[in-house]
This record gives structure tokens, sequence and C-alpha cells, in this order.
């Protein structure tokens, strides 16, 4: 099975796998995201107009949220949630996009109404992805829904939603999958957040249910000596592998 898949495959390139199908022709197939990788580009139009979205994301951070349709319960408050903490994500660089497959004329609709539900004002771009093509490439689409004889790319949307933080690179830092019936917790997202820009910013990691101003984990690759000088605040070893010192991004 695996040479066969092996043969099938020419290569993969951007997340996506050039692949030979049953009858002989070429085609594409997207993988999942991972931590790392270059987010895919793509144009696209949304609820306030069309855009390339490395563009869009240049030079900040980003949290691309995927909803599988509109006018959903769930989905409406997780909108409504996203827009009240508009200044906690622009306070850490960070700028929200949403992807949705429908129509914008349905988005600028379902828009409205979770205005009216949450009491709030939508303030991100939700982006039309009406054939599911981005959610493809995103991992999102059943990668066989051809040969399983799906009618179209949406027909086969995997039953998730998909959370994607990225660094000012497009690099893909963190990701979160959930099922479409569990409402997502955004204050979760802004924590993760949190912890990958102190963890690349300053070589440092985070214990178990961290929270802002609790201590963090020294990298290991540093020596003693390199930590002690990076880290002024001062360390705690209770093995080598195992240093805690105070979270370094709070001054006084």
């Amino acid at each position: 099975m695996a040479s066969q898949q092996a043969q099938g495959a020419l290569g993969v390139l951007g997340g996506a796998v050039l692949e030979r199908g049953a009858r002989g022709g070429w085609g594409t197939r997207y993988l999942t995201l991972q931590v790392g990788d270059e987010i895919p580009d793509f144009s696209a139009d949304s609820s306030v107009g069309k855009f390339t979205y490395h563009d869009m994301v240049d030079g900040v951070w980003s949290v691309l949220v995927t909803f599988p349709g509109d006018r959903e319960a769930v989905a409406t408050t997780e909108m409504g949630q996203l827009s009240k903490l508009r200044d906690e994500f622009e306070a850490r660089n960070v700028r929200v996009m949403g992807v949705s497959c429908n129509t914008k004329y349905r988005h600028r609709e379902w828009i409205a109404a979770v205005e009216d539900i949450e009491g709030c004002k939508v303030a991100f771009p939700l982006i039309s992805d009406a054939d599911a093509e981005i959610s493809a490439k995103l991992g999102l689409v059943k990668h066989d829904w051809k040969k399983r004889n799906f009618p179209s790319a949406k027909a086969a949307l995997v039953p998730a939603t998909l959370v994607v933080i990225c660094d000012i690179d497009k690099r893909v830092r963190l990701t979160m999958q959930y099922p479409t019936t569990t409402g997502r917790n955004f204050y979760e997202v802004l924590r993760a957040v949190d912890t990958v820009q102190l963890s690349l910013f300053h070589q440092v990691a985070t214990p178990a249910n961290w929270n802002q101003g609790e201590d963090v984990f020294i990298g290991p690759k540093l020596s003693r000596v390199a930590a002690q000088s990076a880290f002024p605040k001062g360390m705690v070893e209770q093995r080598p592998w195992y240093r805690t010192t105070p979270q370094p991004d709070i001054f006084g």
C-alpha cells in the first residue's frame, strides 16, 4: 500500500500533494496543516471586499478561524465572542480573519443577525468560501471526496472547525480543531497566542494551565551561564531540564 501511494504522488509543495488519480489524471490533494508550515495563500472575496490572504496578514500575527457555514447557532456565538475580544487581539498585534463556506452576500446577512443577537459589531473580515476550495487547502475537506462520489468539495467537508495561529512570517505556530457542535473558547486562543509569542521572543516554554504572570520554563538548549545572563530575575533548578523563572516580559 505504501509503495503504491508513493508511486501515485509526484511530490509535496506548500502542503499539497500532486497525485495521479485512478484514471491516470493528475490532481491536487491538500494535507493537514502542521506547525512550521507556511499557511497557504489564496485570493478571496469577503464581507469587506476582495484581497489576497498573504497580503492581508503581512507584518502581523494572524488568527484564522473557520466556520462550516452561515446562520448556525454555535458559530453565531463564536462570531460574537471574537468581535467582543477585538481589543485583546489587537493588543497582541493579531489580525483575526474568518472563513465560512458561503457567499459574501449570505455573509452580510449573517453578520447583521450576529450583531443583533450578540449585541456587538463584527470586527473582522469573513472570507467567502462558497466552493470549499479554501477549506480544502486547510485540510477540512475529505481528501478522497471524488473517489467517494461526493457531489462537491463542500459536500465533503469534515464536520470540524479550525483555529490557526500564525506568526508574522505566516508560519503556523498552533492549530486547534473542534467538532462543529463544540463552541470554541477564544480566551484559550488568546492564552495560546500569549504562550507562542512568549516562547518565540524569550526562549521559554509555558507549563500546563499557564496564565499571564506565572512562572515559565527556561529553554533546555540554554546553558546555565547563558540562562543566568538571559534571565536576571533568577531561576529555580529542580533538574537540569526543569528550570523555572518569572515571566520575562513583565517589568517591575
